[in-house]
């Protein structure tokens, strides 16, 4: 490679080169479909502008020393009626102020607000800067994501410094901060102005989740991404195809160290590969099952079944995750280790096509009608997927039709309905009616949750021992309600041993109290 002088350059294709120098007075731009990766050193005395539109975003990489700036022309999403994106500055040095001055023309506004704002997780809430508070907000911290909107569709001015070097950002897990108003959920952003490789699928080793794996919540260790019609976020982890985060993409990811700690964006992560943002998404892999949840011909939300060799029936980090609105209307449990999640991808070995069986979590209000029916098929031909309502004692082969119902009470938690995985079909003759009699405790919560009571016959006991066998609490609850709890005030951190009996079931397991 040599050394690159330019007077005035466009480029819309892969470019290589070993040192660039932008002379004064003379400009370089990198179009929508081009990139430049540079194994030396960067110097621009004149003008360096990369552009993007939706679905296509310039790259340039650099490995050397970097003097000079550049300017990301990003494309963000019209604020709309359910628009918005998740947008943080993909270069360094960029003020807020000037920045929002240098984009009047395209930047959403409303009154004296700016479509611009940060995620304050201890509050759980977004703020707008405005002409009052703006020209104290500083820059823009790299790595940190923003709300952001322009007036009808269109790309954004952002000019700075390019990153060229490991790039980390602060999280924390705010779930129990501000008398219980906070979240675990962090907004942080890709800082370079290239691609970001995502998961396992786009690089083995040098991408966010992999890198960053013990900094995320077991839970939720995945990229959830905002979509842009206003209905929630997306799940990407390492069971999605190849996933690279366009420059500046803003995404959440879920803290579980209530101390603070911080995710790294290292230079081995950066890609020129990529196509576009999360407005329009990624195709998920192939072998899987998506079930979907309508009100007449609405969308109301998803949950989705993942098989791979390797995988386990329990909690199999960067592959399970948990949904990001754990009110949502449609998810399912673990089947081994169930604590209380509800998934949005539930990942289970290729062995679990046949005969197993999985709490499904929904929802919904009295009286209201809803259909769940299967979106994607990519399962084996000869796998029936049934969907067992045993309050009503009913099993739809999903196969064939649309599962129908208006409840006549609100329907809450995991206990009523269930999705069989079975490679044979049942007939009228099978009695099957699946019992759920669930125990766990979450770290956040000061008390103990027993789910299930309501498809036990009559009552269940429930003994507390520590750790050296003392029985400390027996407790009996009866079947009225199907989720009860008993505190664990007074009680000191530790390892107990918890068994629950009913003339069903008999469950034993081990809690960490603290």
């Amino acid at each position: 490679m040599k050394k690159l002088i330019l007077l005035l350059c466009f480029v819309s294709f892969l470019a290589k080169a070993q040192d660039i120098t932008v002379a004064s007075g003379k400009s370089f731009t990198i179009e929508k479909t081009g990139s430049v990766t540079m194994s030396g050193n960067f110097s621009n005395s004149g003008t360096f502008i990369l552009k993007s539109e939706s679905d296509e975003f310039s790259s340039i990489i650099i490995d050397g020393t970097v003097s000079g700036n550049i300017t990301y022309n990003r494309y963000v999403n019209s604020v709309g009626t359910n628009g918005w994106d998740l947008i943080g500055s993909p270069v360094e040095g960029q003020s807020i102020s000037s920045f929002a001055s240098a984009n009047v023309s395209t930047l959403a506004t409303n009154g004296d607000q700016f479509a611009i704002g940060p995620y304050d997780n201890e509050t759980n809430t977004w703020t707008n800067y405005t002409t009052t508070t703006i020209g104290n907000a500083g820059d823009f911290d790299i790595g940190k994501g923003q709300q952001m909107a322009t007036i009808s569709g269109g790309t954004l001015k952002f000019t700075g410094t390019p990153a060229s070097t490991l790039q980390t950002q602060a999280i924390i897990d705010n779930d129990a901060a501000n008398s219980g108003a906070g979240t675990q959920w962090n907004l942080i952003a890709n800082p370079f102005p290239s691609y970001l490789q995502g998961n396992t699928n786009a690089h083995s080793t040098n991408n966010f989740l992999t890198v960053n794996s013990d900094k995320l919540d077991d839970d939720y260790e995945a990229i959830y991404g905002y979509d842009a019609d206003g209905t929630g976020y997306t799940v990407y982890n390492n069971s999605s195809d190849a996933l690279f985060l366009a420059p500046g993409q803003g995404f959440m990811v879920a803290s579980d160290n209530t101390s603070s700690d911080t995710v790294s964006f290292t230079t081995a992560m950066r890609t020129v590969v990529g196509t576009d943002d999360f407005i329009s998404g990624v195709n998920p892999s192939s072998f899987e099952l998506i079930l979907k949840l309508y009100e007449g011909n609405t969308e109301i939300d998803y949950t989705r079944f993942y098989f791979e060799d390797g995988l386990t029936l329990g909690l199999d980090p960067g592959y399970d995750a948990g949904h990001f609105n754990q009110s949502a209307s449609l998810m399912s449990r673990l089947v081994d280790e169930d604590q209380g999640v509800g998934f949005a991808v539930n990942a289970m070995g290729i062995a679990s096509l046949d005969d197993v069986i999985v709490p499904l979590v929904i929802n919904r209000a009295a009286g209201v009608d809803f259909r769940i029916s299967i979106d994607t098929f990519g399962l084996s031909a000869g796998t029936n997927v049934y969907l067992e309502d045993n309050q009503n004692d009913t099993m739809t082969l999903l196969n064939e039709q649309d599962f129908e119902l208006t409840p006549a009470n609100n329907l809450s938690g995991a206990g009523r309905f269930f999705i069989h995985f079975i490679e044979s079909s049942l007939s009228i003759e099978d009695e099957i009616k699946t019992n759920l009699l669930n125990v766990y405790k979450l770290n956040a919560h000061n008390f103990i949750t027993i789910e299930g009571l309501a498809n036990q016959s009559s009552q269940t006991r429930l003994r507390l021992y520590d750790f050296l066998g003392k029985e400390l609490v027996s407790k009996t609850f009866l079947n009225n309600i199907n989720t009860q709890t008993i505190s664990t005030q007074g009680l000191t951190s530790g390892i107990y041993v918890i068994k629950l009996e009913s003339e069903n079931n008999v469950i034993t397991k081990k809690l960490f109290i603290k």
